[in-house]
């Protein structure tokens, strides 16, 4: 599992990236993000593209098939393996669970319904044991 252990190296660089420009409050006049390196961007893509590539974001698709099926009924598992990436890469790095829950409910929202607090839970939970853990293991 070539790509889980590449993944893991992008991941702490990707959180120390983010983490230094929240922490230095990287935003210019007015509120706006200021401008930025390329570098963090191309990071964060590389390390996406890992995990929307790996053999846990199939898991985490193939779980949400099998526990969600309402949740997953018209998407992709292409589309699945992104939710699975965003949750892990984008969603708990900007702000913890809370912030993963809310985006969870607007990604998942099936016919305009977002999934009840019980499935995000559950998808975050899924999430986590998947695609999450395979970028956090060395």
């Amino acid at each position: 599992m070539a790509n889980g252990r590449r993944v893991a190296s992008l991941i702490p660089i990707v959180a120390v990236l983010v983490g230094g420009l929240t922490a230095c409050g990287a935003t210019g006049s007015g509120g706006r993000p200021a401008a930025t390196s390329a570098r963090p961007a191309a990071a964060a893509a590389a390390a996406f593209d890992l995990l929307h590539d790996s053999e846990a974001a199939d898991a985490f698709a193939a779980g949400v098939r099998a526990q969600f099926p309402a949740v997953a009924a018209g998407r992709t598992d292409a589309v699945l393996r992104d939710d699975g990436a965003h949750v892990c890469v984008d969603d708990l790095p900007a702000g913890g669970e809370r912030r993963a829950l809310t985006d969870i409910g607007i990604r998942f929202a099936g016919a305009g319904a977002p999934p009840d607090p019980s499935t995000a839970a559950g998808i975050l939970a899924l999430a986590r044991s998947t695609v999450c853990a395979a970028a956090s293991t060395p």
